[in-house]
């Protein structure tokens, strides 16, 4: 069955921003305009966080003590956690045998102009489709950044959060490679649906991966850049032969 997706001109209220950026980032300061030129010279720019809080709400994180400033004079501690915690970056060696390590991800592609497709009218359990980037197909070309909206990490921290996110088909996640794309990010916990079954996701990431689109999972909700255009940054760690890393992820947006 055909479906129209949200018409992407429609702007949000910022009641609903200020609403999901609080339920996901608790206690955090607010963006802040940082004194940077940008374009012709003039105005400033707005860094947005796109990062969930690295913090014991994810299971796949915990903290401990290391040293404490009473004893040794000082305070570290210890994180655990494992590479695709949190807002992270898949390496190709994530899921393909043969796929080239973390230090083969080409940095470049983890900088710069991006777009967000917004989504949010496909519902939990239901699939993406290529008709649902319809709205955006022109600017889905050669090199660039796609960022793809369901709100769903919003629930992050909430029972059954990994359940039930939407997902693109296969069809769909080989169209977007085969448009050359460089990045796809989104806003829910995999681009493949971890609910279901391994070959399930392996099947979604495959065809992105062979390509060489660097993926960035469980971004934080991006209402606040719905119809905005932006500059991404989402860099790993310099982990040498792993499969994935943490991100910090943020959106530059001119003001």
């Amino acid at each position: 069955m055909s479906r129209v997706p949200t018409s992407p001109g429609r702007p949000l209220q910022t009641t609903n921003r200020e609403r999901i950026l609080s339920a996901t980032h608790a206690g955090s300061a607010p963006p802040v305009a940082l004194g940077v030129t940008h374009g012709s010279g003039s105005g400033r720019v707005r860094v947005v966080d796109l990062t969930l809080p690295f913090d014991p709400r994810n299971l796949r994180v915990s903290f401990a003590p290391y040293r404490e400033i009473a004893v040794d004079g000082w305070r570290i501690t210890k994180v655990t956690f494992d590479t695709h915690a949190g807002t992270h970056l898949d390496a190709p060696s994530h899921q393909l045998v043969d796929g080239p390590p973390l230090q083969s991800v080409d940095l470049a592609r983890c900088i710069g102009p991006a777009f967000v497709c917004d989504l949010r009218h496909v519902l939990p359990r239901d699939t993406i489709e290529i008709e649902d980037f319809g709205p955006y197909e022109r600017a889905i070309q050669p090199g660039a950044r796609v960022l793809y909206r369901t709100d769903w990490t919003a629930r992050f921290g909430q029972p059954g959060y990994r359940e039930g996110f939407p997902c693109p088909l296969v069809s769909c996640a080989r169209w977007l490679a085969d448009r050359g794309i460089v990045l796809l990010g989104m806003d829910s916990p995999s681009v493949g649906p971890v609910y279901r079954t391994p070959a399930e996701v392996i099947a979604v990431h495959e065809p992105l991966l062979r390509r060489g689109v660097v993926i960035v999972e469980e971004l934080a909700p991006l209402a606040v850049l719905t119809d905005t255009p932006c500059q991404i940054v989402a860099l790993p760690l310099a982990l040498t032969g792993l499969d994935g890393s943490p991100v910090r992820a943020v959106a530059l947006v001119g003001d």
